[in-house]
């Protein structure tokens, strides 16, 4: 039903609580900007589409500590020293700060800045665990299935990998991140509801065997569920196949091949099917597909109509990711924050897209930047503790995603060994990390 998917705020990790709870003590109340990117792409790719952007903000949002937790965590002996005033807190505790991300769908590149988050220190910490795992994750299976619709050349890309996921709740993120990379349809029944995604999928081979036969079983498709006669390829020899596919009749809408030759087995099933007058009959490829086996699938000139993917979504790379501080206000005035620990980049940040490059940069001097032709990519989502922007149609991150990647040099989205894009840094943030030392 619509509205089942899932909702919950952000678990830190004990160590990040233990260092919020030394904050706490220290009196360290002052603000925080921290900045989460990617330090690192998985190999041969050459963008990132950032996805989970939504999700992590909400959580931010809906994070609550129950008394029960408090009271476990007082009674940890790392945390012996400290007042009971900080457990109160935790469990009054509301985000008051403020959140500027890209949207979702956005192409974006290491060490650009892809979520920036400002707010009491104690509070800014206790995000890392959190935004990591929601952000990561999903920018790496939106990348992926970006780069396999790129490989398909047209050919609708499916989402069969709720079965290879972890649990309902990465089948439902998993699906969701699919749909931004450019995928056309879910077998996942809750994302499909929640979130609009085109719900699809192919009955396989219990329903013969639960009705003793392939024949019988597509009868009571026709039958019952006319519009879901779409069916795995029977086992057997062509002749064998095409004699069972020749019975089934015109309702038969798709055929799914995945067979690990897929290319002759697609020739040898198009033969059959337009020998029994089903030309109109479209089939699916599958079985171990990712953006490599897909792009030599097309080139091949395989007849396969649309393409099914499984774990290739499920256990798509995770680029490494990182949360670190960029500035602090120790006392009356922001100060930016170097060092190994800190940001790659210094203060408070936004990134700006040019036409063939683009510039990280201080804050006040990304719409000078920009001007009538640059975009702004971070955009503010929070501020003080609420939102200053709705969450938008997954369409529209779709679209965003296509344009974007389309408007990048066929280099940078070439598969295998793609060219880097420029990324830069502004000469004012240059001298302002030089200046720091």
């Amino acid at each position: 039903m619509p509205g089942a998917g899932p909702r919950r705020g952000l678990a830190p990790e004990f160590f990040q609580l233990v260092q919020a709870a030394v904050y706490h003590a220290d009196g360290m109340w002052g603000e925080a900007t921290f900045d989460l990117y990617v330090k690192e792409a998985p190999p041969d790719q050459g963008y990132l589409v950032a996805a989970g952007i939504e999700p992590a903000i909400q959580a931010v949002l809906d994070t609550r500590f129950s008394p029960a937790l408090a009271a476990w965590l007082q009674q940890q002996p790392q945390l012996q020293g400290i007042g009971p005033r900080f457990f109160e807190d935790l469990v009054d505790f509301a985000f008051e700060g403020d959140i500027h991300a890209v949207p979702e769908g956005t192409v974006v590149f290491p060490g650009q800045p892809i979520l920036r988050l400002s707010a009491p220190l104690p509070q800014a910490g206790l995000f890392e665990a959190g935004l990591i795992q929601l952000v990561s994750q999903a920018t790496g299976v939106a990348t992926r299935a970006s780069r396999m619709v790129t490989a398909a050349r047209g050919r609708p890309v499916l989402d069969f990998g709720s079965r290879r996921c972890p649990g309902p709740e990465a089948a439902w993120s998993v699906a969701r991140a699919a749909c931004i990379g450019g995928v056309a349809g879910t077998t996942n029944t809750l994302a499909a509801a929640d979130l609009g995604i085109p719900v699809v999928g192919v009955v396989g081979e219990t329903i013969a065997a639960a009705y003793g036969g392939h024949l019988a079983a597509w009868e009571a498709l026709r039958l019952h569920a006319p519009r879901a006669v779409e069916l795995q390829r029977p086992r057997g020899s062509v002749a064998e196949v095409t004699r069972l596919l020749a019975k089934v009749g015109e309702e038969l809408r798709t055929v799914r091949v995945d067979d690990g030759e897929l290319v002759g087995a697609a020739d040898a099933l198009r033969r059959a099917l337009d020998q029994a007058g089903q030309r109109r009959t479209r089939i699916l490829g599958s079985g171990g597909l990712d953006e490599l086996a897909i792009d030599q699938l097309v080139r091949a000139g395989a007849p396969v109509d649309e393409l099914g993917v499984g774990a290739a979504l499920a256990e798509a790379p995770v680029p490494a990711t990182t949360y670190r501080i960029a500035e602090r206000v120790g006392g009356l005035q922001p100060e930016p924050v170097t060092g190994p620990w800190a940001s790659a980049w210094p203060g408070r940040k936004s990134v700006v897209r040019l036409s063939d490059h683009d510039v990280i940069c201080e804050e006040i001097e990304a719409e000078v930047i920009a001007g009538g032709d640059g975009l702004v990519l971070l955009q503010p989502w929070v501020r003080a503790g609420r939102r200053v922007r709705a969450a938008e149609p997954l369409a529209e991150a779709r679209a965003r995603r296509a344009q974007q990647v389309q408007a990048l040099p066929e280099g940078v989205r070439r598969l295998v060994d793609p060219d880097p894009y420029p990324v830069i840094p502004s000469e004012r943030l240059l001298q302002l990390r030089q200046a720091r030392g």
